[in-house]
């Protein structure tokens, strides 16, 4: 249905790019030069000379319009092929960018977000900080509200991590109910994005969340080594936070609808 739909968006609008990138366009135009010519060639032959002008011929035979017209058809219509190859690509990259359970970047791309962070840290010398999120007792969620209500919590807590990040960072799924964002700044910074983003979860969602920070270089230098470090911080806040409070394991009821 997605794809049907960037189709028929392309064929409503088929220029609303810019031409000089649109190679279809071009070679529909000249693909559709050499039909008027021929067809106006063949027709002088046929008449008995070609001392009539062009004027001449179009009045007595305005069928010559349509020939005419052959560049500006063939244009549109390569124009519009071309289109629809582009906006299906990009609509296929996304998708294979994009998680499709909370629409936030899937695995594969945060990782490939991160890669290309620490690159450029490691030529401009600035630090980069990833934060690993992690609900708590989302295993309970599943068992006593069902898997579906589960994903509905996973797709409030995306939104809501997503409504906590500034411009420059990026979260991205990193698995089950884990999740990744990339933070171009120090630990100051990526503690201050944990604490926002788990208050948004906790009041979106009513569940608490756990979050383990690791800076680059003080952490690690390679995306391995920051989620290794990450992950042991997360390990350890939570089984402090268990300790000193047991009853962070039970989950609120699902909220009354009647």
């Amino acid at each position: 249905m997605k794809k049907l739909a960037v189709f028929l968006k392309a064929l409503r609008d088929p220029f609303t790019w810019n031409p000089r990138r649109n190679l279809y366009l071009w070679f529909g135009l000249l693909w559709g030069l050499p039909i008027p010519a021929f067809s106006l060639y063949l027709d002088a032959s046929l008449l008995g000379g070609n001392n009539r002008s062009l004027l001449d011929m179009l009045r007595q035979h305005p069928v010559h319009f349509f020939a005419l017209a052959h560049p500006a058809l063939f244009g549109a219509f390569f124009g519009a092929i071309g289109t629809i190859h582009r906006d299906i690509g990009r609509t296929l990259e996304e998708m294979a960018r994009t998680d499709p359970l909370t629409g936030v970047r899937n695995r594969r791309s945060i990782l490939e977000c991160l890669d290309l962070a620490l690159h450029h840290a490691a030529r401009s010398c600035e630090p980069v900080a990833v934060v690993l999120f992690d609900l708590d007792s989302f295993k309970e969620v599943n068992d006593l509200r069902g898997h579906l209500a589960g994903d509905d919590i996973l797709k409030s807590t995306a939104l809501a991590l997503a409504c906590a990040l500034r411009r420059e960072e990026a979260l991205g799924r990193y698995g089950g109910d884990e999740f990744l964002a990339v933070v171009p700044g120090d630990r100051a910074a990526a503690l201050t994005l944990a604490e926002r983003g788990s208050a948004a979860v906790k009041e979106l969602t009513g569940l608490s969340m756990s979050a383990g920070v690791a800076v680059r270089p003080e952490d690690g230098t390679s995306s391995r080594s920051l989620i290794s470090a990450a992950d042991r911080a997360l390990s350890a806040l939570k089984q402090a936070r268990y300790k000193a409070h047991p009853e962070t394991r039970r989950i609120p009821r699902s909220p009354d609808k009647s």
